[in-house]
């Protein structure tokens, strides 16, 4: 059995809404569609796709396939978890733009969208959008325990030291599973994690400390590293704050920050400079654009042309007698934002603004993000959810968008989504997304920072795991062996 350390606590493994751990981490569910790791999509419980009309799909579901509990699956236990997904999850429907699903025959169904959606297969690849057979469900139709077609079978979970176990299913559909399965635990700190890969209690974790990075790579038996993942450090701001509705404020704030200098002595390479929305890899990311600069007296400009001075020699600008004084909010568990955020407060109070940096807890900062009550919030932003354009351009920066943040508002620009979405023609949808993140990017409406760097820690009696990049955080391989 793999002893794992999980990044977060588990708090929850219905599908539906935590998709992530269950379909990823624990690889107890599978979606209808996969991807490699230059994230094309290809076929995994569905083998095929075809848009029969602007607004409707025709799904064909893999023969052969059997759930944990022995029994086939068919279009009718598909068509029930995508139903159940929608019904579930405002997010899960929006990604989808889902209308309803319709079943065809055993093996084919039918998705009728609300508007043409060209990235439906795109969103089926989202793991919320796992399938499920309906026995995962109770008599009174609440969900019990998950009933999936993946490489794992859920064993128990312990709700006292929320340990959730899992062991491997003999009868999966692409052949033997090498992993005998997993005991996963939920340890939030970074350093913690560290110690208990140190001291031997887990076989494999994930995101220790940078700064130990190198320390944990030399000790005997250990070895640590790196990936590149589609995420995003950035900096969501709040539009409410009359401030950063000036552009030239979020600008200057941008020129303050040395991304370099903070991938190389606050991450320890862990990560690279941002170079727009989307890492590089990504190929409907815009080539063109290039690291934000790094420009301290010109951000001190923009301020001045905003109003903002310092006139009594504190050290602080003022605007209409009063100083600019602003917050940073950042969650804890995650290595980097703790750091990078300190790191960030100190070079804005070197350009007169007067920063306070608050790190607490995830739950904590995302109460303050939902409550608006923030100025400056750390998000460490997954960027490939879905992978396409549209995941991040539509969720970060339309009027109504899932993960706008900010309340950012601009009619014109959310028409340039609609329009880029809608876009079937590969070549021209990425061309229009590919200006959007140009203007974004430009118009600062939020500000990144660095592509994340992630720190797979594991023993070497661990062998055969093989990262992939369009997970949440990672998907655990069931081709790993313990030695």
């Amino acid at each position: 059995m793999l002893k794992f350390g999980e990044l977060w606590l588990i708090t929850g493994y219905d599908p539906a809404n935590n998709g992530v751990f269950i379909t990823e981490k624990a690889i107890v569910t599978e979606s209808l569609v996969g991807a490699t790791q230059d994230f094309q999509l290809v076929p995994l419980l569905a083998t095929s796709w075809n848009q029969t009309s602007p607004t409707t799909w025709q799904i064909t579901i893999r023969d052969g396939v059997k759930f944990h509990n022995g029994k086939p699956m068919t279009a009718n236990e598909v068509k029930f978890s995508l139903d159940r997904a929608a019904n579930i999850s405002a997010q899960n429907r929006q990604f989808m733009d889902f209308k309803s699903c319709s079943v065809i025959d055993d093996h084919t169904i039918e998705i009728e969208t609300n508007k043409p959606n060209p990235i439906l297969p795109h969103a089926l690849h989202y793991p919320n959008m796992a399938i499920i057979h309906p026995d995962s469900l109770n008599a009174q139709g609440n969900f019990s325990k998950p009933i999936g077609t993946g490489p794992m079978v859920f064993d128990s979970f312990d709700k006292q030291t929320r340990t959730f176990t899992v062991k491997k299913n003999q009868d999966y559909w692409k052949g033997p599973v090498n992993l005998s399965g997993m005991i996963i635990t939920g340890i939030p700190d970074s350093n913690a994690r560290a110690l208990s890969i140190e001291k031997g209690e887990v076989d494999f974790t994930v995101d220790v400390p940078m700064n130990e990075v190198k320390r944990l790579d030399e000790l005997p038996g250990i070895n640590v590293k790196t990936y590149l993942t589609p995420r995003v450090y950035r900096m969501a701001i709040n539009f409410n704050r009359p401030p950063f509705q000036d552009k030239r404020v979020r600008q200057a704030i941008s020129l303050a920050i040395n991304r370099t200098d903070i991938v190389n002595n606050v991450l320890y390479g862990v990560g690279a400079p941002a170079k727009g929305i989307f890492i590089p890899q990504m190929e409907w990311s815009n080539k063109s654009l290039d690291v934000l600069s790094y420009d301290p007296e010109k951000a001190k400009s923009l301020l001045k042309e905003a109003g903002y001075e310092d006139t009594n020699g504190d050290g602080i600008v003022e605007k209409d007698g009063k100083s600019f004084t602003i917050d940073i909010v950042s969650a804890q568990e995650r290595p980097g934002l703790p750091p990078m955020a300190e790191t960030i407060g100190a070079s804005l109070r070197k350009i007169g603004i007067d920063t306070k940096v608050e790190v607490m807890a995830s739950a904590a900062s995302t109460d303050r993000q939902n409550a608006m009550n923030f100025d400056l919030i750390m998000v460490p932003a997954n960027i490939a959810m879905i992978p396409d354009p549209s995941y991040v351009i539509e969720t970060w920066y339309r009027s109504d968008g899932y993960s706008n943040s900010g309340k950012y508002k601009n009619s014109t620009l959310d028409a340039l989504i609609d329009d880029a979405k809608q876009t079937i023609d590969k070549k021209e949808r990425y061309a229009k997304f590919n200006a959007l993140e140009a203007m974004v990017y430009d118009d600062m409406i939020c500000i990144p920072i660095a592509d994340y760097g992630v720190t797979i820690a594991q023993k070497d009696s661990v062998k055969g795991y093989v990262f992939d990049p369009t997970a949440h955080d990672l998907r655990m391989d069931a081709n790993m062996t313990v030695g």
